[in-house]
């Protein structure tokens, strides 16, 4: 039996029997972070210009949103925005959004690759707090659709909470939790793969903090280096 194992926090998962990886998106396979910074911008800057709104959020509050579930992200960034207003400008927001990602592709580089890598071996799948629409922008650029065979999100599943959507994971492809992994950046992702009792390989980015994957099973550097966990075998 093969065992991959975290120098950080000692645990260990039997990579050998893994069948499907699950990754989160943003920070892991793509990075829409720059798309959010420069939408939040000319949304707030017209706000402001109308009165409604008082300043611009910074990029801290704009990345400490990345994960959250549903309306979540904007209503904290937008929480003194009047209601009456606010979903004018949430509209806006998905607006500007949506003609980004129709455009622009932000997979991160090598990820189309390592996928198409893995997926002769895994079946893939997404588990991403998004909702539908943002899920099928992603998949549509790259070839990143044909290669994957679970695309969930909260959206797709109608979850409350990230480990939903892999709970639904595991329902579907009708597996053991010893044999889904669970690929993602932040807290919030190793957090949801322990509710639903799956391994998780945390991946390190710029945006979570050093302590945020410390109890993931294994945490690598980058997202390339996940195929490695698994050339042993």
């Amino acid at each position: 039996m093969t065992q991959t194992q975290s120098k950080e926090n000692r645990t260990t998962f039997d990579a050998a029997q893994i069948k499907v990886i699950a990754f989160d998106l943003d920070g892991t396979l793509i990075d829409t972070s720059q798309a959010m910074l420069d939408v939040n911008h000319e949304v707030f800057s017209e706000a402001i210009d109308n009165g409604d709104a008082k300043k611009q959020p910074t990029k801290e509050e704009i990345y400490s949103t990345f994960g959250m579930i549903g309306d979540e992200a904007w209503n904290t960034l937008a929480s003194e925005i009047p209601d009456g207003r606010s979903d004018h400008y949430k509209e806006r927001h998905n607006e500007l959004l949506r003609d980004k990602m129709d455009t622009q592709s932000y997979v991160l580089p090598g990820v189309p690759e390592l996928l198409k890598s893995l997926a002769d071996r895994y079946d893939l799948a997404t588990a991403s707090n998004c909702g539908e629409a943002y899920l099928a922008r992603v998949l549509a650029k790259d070839g990143l659709k044909e290669l994957i065979t679970y695309p969930f999100c909260a959206g797709s599943v109608d979850a409350e909470q990230k480990s939903d959507v892999l709970r639904e994971l595991l329902r579907q492809s009708g597996l053991d939790t010893s044999q889904v992994l669970m690929v993602g950046d932040r807290k919030s992702d190793v957090d949801a793969a322990k509710e639903a009792g799956i391994p998780v390989v945390g991946v390190r980015s710029e945006f979570g903090d050093a302590d945020e994957l410390q109890t993931a099973d294994v945490v690598i550097d980058k997202i390339g280096d996940l195929k490695k966990l698994f050339e042993k075998q």
